[in-house]
C-alpha cells in the first residue's frame, strides 16, 4: 500500500467517522438538555419536552455544514492531524459551523424553536469527538507506517549542503511517513558517490529519470536548486509529465523569501512545489463517488435503450454489437474502452489506429446516427463504473498514437496525470473530432490545473445541452 492509498483510506474513514460523530453529538446534546435533568436549573425552556424527531431532522443539514467547513480548514489532510494548530483550527471551524447551523435553522426550519443549549452542547461534543478522531487516526497511521506500509518513497536530485540537511532531517524523523530511497545525479560531471552521503544509494543519472521513477516506485522527487541546472529541471518535468508524481524544489534562501504562496512546508523544511498530484483527498473521493453513482444510475436507466441499439446494430450489419479498443488513461494505464460498433466489422483491417473522420466511409448508416448523437459511447458508463475512466476528464487516446503525439505535441503527456473521461473541458468548448490536437491539450491542461467538483458539474451540464442541441 502506497502513502497516497493509505491517506485516501484515512480521509474516507475520517469523513465517515465525522458523520457518525455529528449525528451522535446532536443525540447526546438532546439527552443532556431534556432527559438527564442536569441543566434544568440553567435552562429557560418552558413547557414539555420537544419531539426528538425535530432534532433528528437537524442531522443532514448540520452534517453538510460541518463537512464543508472542515474541508475549508484543511482538516481532512492526514499530514495535518498531528500538528499543534489542529485544536485551534477545530475551534475556529466549530464556531463557524455553529453560526452556519443557526443561520440554516432560521431559513430551513424557522417554524421550529430549537434549544440553543442543544446547539451549544452539540458543538462542544463535536469539537471533542473530531479532535480525538484525528489523534487516533494519526496514531494509527504512525503504527501502520512503522510496519513499512503506506510509506512515501522519496528521491533527491542533486547534492549540496542543503541536501545533507534534508537527508539528516528525514532520517531523524522515523515516523514522518517518508523514506529516502536514494540520490539521483543532477549533472553529468557530478559524482555523488564520493560525497559524505555514500551511505545513501545512488540510483542513477537524470538522463534515466523515467526508468528510475518507475523502477523504484517513487512518489516524490526533491530537486536541489541551483545545483541542478534549469534545463535539467525542465527535462525532469517534461519526462515525468505523464506520471502522477509530486515534484518539489529545495530552494536557496533568496528563492524561499521571494517564493510567496508557491513555497510549502515539508517536515519543517521550506520547499518549492512545482507540481502536485491532482484530484486527491476529499474532493477526489467525492469525484469517484459521483462517478459510481451516476454511471450505475445511467446503466440502469438506459439499459432498455442500450438493448435496442445492440439489437439494431446486429440487424444493420454483420458483426458484434460492441466494439472494444485499447486506450490509455492515468499514468499510462491501458484499458479496453467499450463502445457500440459504429463501423463495419473489418474497419481497422490494414488501417490500424487512425482517427475517424466526419464522413468516414467505414461507418455504417446506423453508426453515423449513433455517432451524431453520441449514443455509441453509452457503454463507456461501464468503464466509469469499473474505474477505468471518469465521467469528466481528457478523452482517452488510442495506445498506438501515444508515442507519436508525445514526441510532436508539447505537454501532451500532461493529459495522463488524471483519469480519462467520457467528456471533457476541450469537448464542451467545441474541440471534438479532427480539431487541432495542440488546442485540445491546452484545454485539458487547463482542466487539470483548475479542477474542482463544480467544474465537473458544469462540464456534465454543458455536455448534456450539447447532445440535445446536436
Amino acid at each position: 500500500m502506497s502513502k497516497k492509498t493509505l491517506d485516501h483510506l484515512l480521509i474516507a474513514l475520517t469523513v465517515l467517522c465525522d458523520l457518525c460523530f455529528i449525528a451522535t453529538a446532536i443525540v447526546i446534546a438532546y439527552w443532556v438538555r431534556f432527559e438527564s435533568g442536569w441543566l434544568d436549573a440553567l435552562a429557560l425552556h418552558q413547557g414539555g419536552t420537544p419531539p426528538f424527531n425535530d432534532y433528528l431532522r437537524l442531522i443532514p443539514v448540520t452534517a453538510i455544514i460541518w463537512l464543508l467547513i472542515l474541508k475549508g480548514f484543511k482538516l481532512y489532510l492526514p499530514d495535518e492531524y498531528a500538528k499543534s494548530s489542529i485544536f485551534w483550527n477545530l475551534c475556529k471551524a466549530s464556531v463557524i459551523a455553529l453560526i452556519g447551523t443557526l443561520a440554516a435553522l432560521f431559513f430551513v426550519y424557522h417554524n421550529v424553536a430549537y434549544s440553543r443549549w442543544v446547539m451549544l452542547l452539540a458543538t462542544g461534543f463535536n469539537l471533542v469527538f473530531l479532535l480525538i478522531c484525528r489523534l487516533v487516526f494519526h496514531r494509527f497511521r504512525q503504527a501502520i507506517q512503522a510496519q513499512g506500509v503506506g510509506i512515501g518513497r522519496v528521491a533527491l536530485v542533486g547534492y549540496d549542503e542543503r541536501s545533507m540537511q534534508f537527508i539528516s532531517t528525514l532520517n531523524s524523523k522515523s515516523n514522518s511517513g517518508h523514506k529516502l530511497v536514494g540520490l539521483i545525479d543532477g549533472e553529468e560531471d557530478t559524482d555523488i558517490s564520493h560525497t559524505e552521503s555514500s551511505d545513501v544509494e545512488l540510483l542513477g543519472n537524470c538522463d534515466e529519470i523515467l526508468e528510475i521513477v518507475q523502477k523504484h516506485r517513487l512518489d516524490i522527487l526533491f530537486i536541489t536548486s541551483p545545483v541542478v541546472a534549469n534545463h535539467t529541471i525542465l527535462h525532469i518535468l517534461h519526462v515525468c509529465e505523464g506520471i502522477p508524481i509530486q515534484i518539489y524544489v529545495l530552494p536557496e534562501l533568496s528563492e524561499f523569501i521571494k517564493g510567496g504562496s508557491a513555497v510549502t512546508d515539508f517536515e519543517g523544511l521550506p520547499v518549492l512545489e512545482l507540481r502536485d498530484t491532482p484530484m486527491q483527498g476529499v474532493s477526489g473521493i467525492i469525484k469517484r463517488l459521483i462517478d459510481i453513482v451516476f454511471s450505475l444510475f445511467a446503466l440502469i436507466a438506459l439499459s432498455p435503450l442500450m438493448l435496442i441499439i445492440a439489437v439494431a446494430i446486429r440487424l444493420d450489419s454483420p458483426g458484434k454489437a460492441f466494439f472494444t479498443q485499447e486506450r490509455v488513461s492515468r499514468a499510462g494505464k491501458r484499458f479496453d474502452i467499450y463502445k457500440f460498433r459504429s463501423m463495419h466489422a473489418d474497419a481497422e483491417y490494414e488501417v490500424g489506429h487512425v482517427w475517424a473522420k466526419t464522413d468516414d466511409p467505414r461507418q455504417t448508416n446506423l453508426g453515423r446516427f449513433l455517432r451524431r448523437w453520441s449514443l455509441d459511447e453509452l457503454p463507456q458508463f461501464l468503464n466509469v463504473l469499473k474505474g477505468d475512466m471518469s465521467l469528466v476528464g481528457p478523452r482517452p487516446e488510442m495506445s498506438g498514437l501515444i508515442d507519436t503525439f508525445q514526441d510532436t505535441i508539447p505537454h501532451y503527456l500532461a493529459r495522463q496525470r488524471v483519469k480519462s473521461g467520457m467528456t471533457g473541458w476541450a469537448q464542451v468548448n467545441g474541440l471534438r473530432g479532427n480539431t487541432p490536437l495542440e488546442d485540445r491539450v491546452n484545454y485539458d491542461r487547463y482542466y487539470i490545473e483548475n479542477w474542482t467538483i463544480g467544474l465537473d458539474i458544469k462540464i456534465i451540464l454543458r455536455t448534456v445541452l450539447a447532445i440535445i442541441k446536436g
